[in-house]
């Protein structure tokens, strides 16, 4: 089997077996990242050396007898997770120099774990984002389809068979949307069961650490290496004594998939037929198809949207010239920040602070900022509320390619493509999704969503959801 494509899970045994030094594996994987990005542009910086001196690490605690779950397998990092070996730009001008002085701490337990990392994946500027169009970096091309966005540069990576693994975040569906696009698994794990810390991000409230992977069982061997209990993020206090084991849900048991038809019909006529076949299939595998509600499910996205620029006005206006980003000097303050933030902030970025800061502002708070509040707590309970009836939900990820907007089109249109994405990071839950499986470049993929700390049960379910 050619080496890109074989799974994590046997290349890391292949390594401990000693059947293939971590070093060798490594760099065949370097020879494509590097043999590839002219064409697909995924990568914006590749480690070589760095990577190749993690591998003869690796090799020497093989040697000393070490079992380590990821051995020599290559991992690609979104360019917001900070890693102290090299720059992390976020893909943004402010930062193009900053090499930060610590490694997010998802990194340190992959390197622990005995992973290599080979390179910083493309992405918008700050995560604004899922399309790399307005990438520092330029655009990232789909491997699958040219033609098509790839919407993130991890996931691309992942599919090009440039690594075997990827990290990437996902505040409103970045990195599902991605994977779906890419046709490769993307997992946004429960709030809390992964670590932020040294993740760059302009919406706290909804950023996670997920794993980008071809085969879904490659993503629970990650998930059990980054999940778990860290002091220095406080989100993950609730998995500070582990997993409760009521939650570890047996993969033999047959379960109850709900499917929300209302939320469905949301869809094109060509994506809801795609969807009518996943609901067969997964009656044939022997599950329960139930049906459910997802009320406010649309409310969702603007409710999203509302919490996410507020925040984002919050967090960009750090990049004032002072601390961070490329300072302009001016005779006042005022024509110093218009001119450095004018010079650093790409469109989106300048659209999120404007919007807002207004949304911020005097009675706006109460009127849009207050109320999206509102309508975040209710959406968790109605996830909660139909979970009630199910153990899991199957929901669109996004609408299939040429059947919603596209990079570089209206900007609202492109929010509402988070439309099926967005009220999911609302809730909290954790969100597998799944490819599908007629190779089609243009189909579209579906997202699992389960109960908090299920993410096994959604893994167990993931290859008789493909199709």
């Amino acid at each position: 089997m050619e080496l890109g494509y074989i799974t994590a899970a046997a290349a890391a045994e292949a390594v401990r077996k000693r059947e293939i030094a971590a070093r060798e594996l490594v760099e065949s994987f370097l020879g494509r990242c590097t043999a590839l990005n002219g064409r697909i542009n995924s990568f914006i910086h590749i480690f070589e050396q760095e990577a190749m001196d993690q591998a003869e690490v690796v090799d020497e605690r093989i040697k000393g007898g070490e079992a380590l779950p990821l051995a020599g397998v290559p991992v690609a990092l979104k360019d917001d997770l900070c890693y102290s070996a090299g720059p992390t730009s976020w893909g943004a001008a402010a930062l193009k120099d900053f090499h930060p002085p610590y490694t997010a701490a998802a990194v340190e337990k992959l390197i622990a774990a005995g992973a290599v990392i080979v390179g910083k994946a493309n992405l918008d500027p700050f995560s604004l984002g899922f399309s790399t169009a307005a990438s520092l970096a330029g655009p990232t091309v789909n491997p699958r389809n040219p033609d098509l966005p790839a919407g993130d540069g991890a996931a691309a990576a992942v599919a090009a068979g440039q690594c075997l693994l990827a990290l990437s975040s996902d505040s409103g569906g970045a990195l599902r949307i991605g994977a779906d696009r890419c046709g490769i698994f993307g997992l946004r794990p429960t709030t809390g069961l992964v670590s932020r810390h040294g993740l760059c991000t302009a919406a706290p409230s909804f950023a996670q650490v997920g794993i980008a992977a071809r085969e879904a069982a490659d993503i629970e061997l990650a998930l059990q290496a980054i999940a778990g209990y860290d002091p220095r993020d406080a989100a993950t206090a609730a998995v500070k004594e582990g997993i409760p084991a009521a939650q570890k849900r047996s993969a033999a048991k047959e379960l109850k998939i709900g499917f929300p038809e209302a939320v469905f019909d949301l869809l094109p006529e060509a994506d809801r037929a795609s969807f009518e076949k996943y609901r067969a299939k997964l009656e044939a595998s022997g599950a329960a198809v139930v049906a459910v509600e997802l009320p406010l499910f649309q409310e969702a996205l603007h409710a999203y949207c509302v919490i996410a620029a507020a925040e984002a006005s919050s967090n960009l206006g750090r990049f004032d010239g002072i601390r961070f980003g490329i300072p302009e000097a001016e005779a006042n303050m005022e024509d110093w920040y218009h001119k450095t933030r004018g010079r650093i902030f790409d469109l989106e970025a300048k659209r999120r602070s404007i919007f807002g800061t207004h949304l911020l502002s005097g009675e706006n708070f109460d009127a849009y900022y207050r109320q999206a509040q509102k309508v975040w707590k209710l959406v968790r309970r109605s996830f909660a509320a139909a979970l009630e009836h199910c153990d899991l939900l199957v929901l669109p990820v996004a609408v299939s390619p040429g059947n919603g907007c596209e990079a570089g089109g209206d900007f609202l249109a492109s929010y509402q493509e988070k439309l099926f994405c967005a009220p999911v990071s609302l809730s909290g839950l954790p969100s597998l999704c799944v490819p599908a499986g007629d190779g089609a470049a243009t189909a579209a993929g579906l997202q699992l969503v389960g109960k908090p700390y299920e993410e096994a049960a959604l893994i167990a379910l993931a290859d008789r959801a493909a199709l």
